[in-house]
């Protein structure tokens, strides 16, 4: 599974540069957790989800108990995952990563200036401002959502993603679908797409760490100076203020997603 393979490699991240494991929260909309590699603090936010079952209080004590755990508790994944990005955003701050402007902005320009009216774009979780925006411009949009529908604006019950996915030449999957193992299932319907990427903040893992699995692009958001006290605000666009980075992974074959 891809969520197992992200921890393998954050853990290794973890202990070559000793980071050790701050705190972490499950708040009302952001799940955060944050590391320290002694002199500075990393922060890493995924969706909390809600509508995935009970959420309960995740106890963990350091970053190896958390990472080699292994429960179908949503609240236990959901803080890995946080981890697993926060680990991610430590690696992307050593490797100076070259960064981008707003994620909703960049993510609507890129599929723009790469995809035509013939596409078929089908979106894995409602990003709705660059849903909007493909709209505006004559994109072939379809939505796939667990957290509400809106069948006559093109947001359908995520029942019927496989079969979307499977129709689909552009495929964009939102980060929180890493929780689960809807990811993995989803990649096994991609064979018609020439450019699936994973988008958004719950994303957040070092992009080079999603290589041989079957996504095309990584698009992201560095969180620049993001405090957890930012975080229990609650607030979507403290997220997208931060600046984003788009990376090309070696499966993208021609698609030129991404000027890489």
């Amino acid at each position: 599974m891809i969520l197992d393979r992200l921890k393998q490699k954050a853990l290794n991240c973890a202990k070559r540069n000793k980071l050790k494991l701050v705190n972490f929260e499950i708040c009302d909309l952001f799940t955060y957790a944050v590391v320290s590699d002694g002199t500075k603090e990393f922060t890493g936010v995924t969706l909390t989800p809600k509508k995935e079952g009970c959420l309960s209080k995740a106890a963990f004590l350091d970053i190896k108990e958390v990472l080699e755990s292994s429960s179908y508790d949503i609240s236990q994944r959901a803080v890995t995952l946080a981890l697993v990005n926060a680990i991610g955003q430590y690696k992307l701050s050593k490797d100076k990563i070259e960064l981008k402007g707003n994620i909703q902005q960049e993510l609507s320009t890129r599929i723009l200036e790469n995809t035509t009216d013939t596409d078929k774009i089908v979106f894995i979780g409602h990003l709705s401002p660059v849903v909007a925006k493909l709209k505006e411009n004559g994109r072939d949009v379809k939505v796939f959502c667990r957290m509400g529908t809106e069948p006559d604006n093109g947001v359908y019950n995520d029942i019927f993603e496989y079969e979307a996915v499977a129709k689909a030449t552009v495929v964009i999957i939102t980060g929180a679908s890493l929780i689960g193992s809807t990811i993995d299932a989803l990649l096994k319907f991609t064979q018609n797409a020439r450019a699936v990427v994973i988008a958004g903040f719950s994303a957040g893992a070092h992009p080079a760490w999603f290589e041989d699995t079957g996504l095309t692009h990584v698009v992201s958001t560095y969180l620049e100076d993001f405090s957890p006290e930012i975080i229990k605000k609650n607030n979507l666009e403290d997220v997208f203020k931060n600046p984003s980075y788009v990376y090309k992974l070696k499966s993208a074959g021609a698609f030129n997603f991404a000027l890489q």
